[in-house]
């Protein structure tokens, strides 16, 4: 995990720390993840289907050229987390997607931030050149978190998630690490 963040954020007023995730967080994640998959609103997943020990083993590799797995924790328990991959095909493997998730009460008091701060950390590390991720677009507190960070709107999916609650519109974002590439258009 050579290069792997677990610093508190800077000028946080609350006593958390960022770093790579590992199998003991496997519980306080979950509990955190069922509170924020209830909530039904800022996250794709609908039900919790994966068990302590599926997220046990993922944690034991949270910090790999291919992925990572960052936790926020006050104390053990884990109040925010992010996951990020990159993209598997060759034509866009400079690329990394990333979902994150905060709990309730600890939202507005930096922990998005300082997530955000280690995956952006993380990519550079492994060279990625640009980073994707899609918000839902009544989730504004995200999109003014994002935007602070410099990712842009890419676009919009309509209906792209068919929730219990409905149909639900993303906005694309995307944030490039390295000066933007003149794109070769067809057409």
């Amino acid at each position: 995990m050579a290069g792997a963040p677990g610093y508190p954020p800077a000028g946080s007023a609350e006593p958390f720390v960022v770093r790579p995730a590992v199998p003991r967080d496997a519980a306080s994640f979950l509990e955190m993840w069922r509170g924020v998959v209830a909530e039904g609103r800022y996250v794709r997943t609908e039900r919790v289907t994966m068990s302590i020990r599926h997220h046990r083993r993922s944690f034991r590799r949270s910090w790999t050229p291919e992925e990572a797995e960052l936790v926020a924790v006050e104390g053990r328990r884990v109040i925010g987390h992010l996951n990020v991959s990159r993209e598997e095909s060759p034509v866009t493997r400079h690329v990394a997607s990333l979902g994150m998730s905060v709990a309730a009460d600890w939202r507005g008091k930096g922990v998005g931030s300082a997530l955000l701060e280690g995956f952006i950390r993380w990519a550079k590390t492994v060279g990625v050149e640009k980073l994707a991720l899609s918000v839902y677009t009544d989730n504004d507190r995200a999109l003014v978190l994002y935007s602070k960070f410099g990712f842009q709107d890419e676009g919009r999916l309509s209906g792209h998630s068919k929730k219990a609650i409905g149909y639900r519109d993303e906005i694309v974002m995307g944030l490039w690490l390295i000066d933007r590439p003149g794109a070769a258009g067809l057409g």
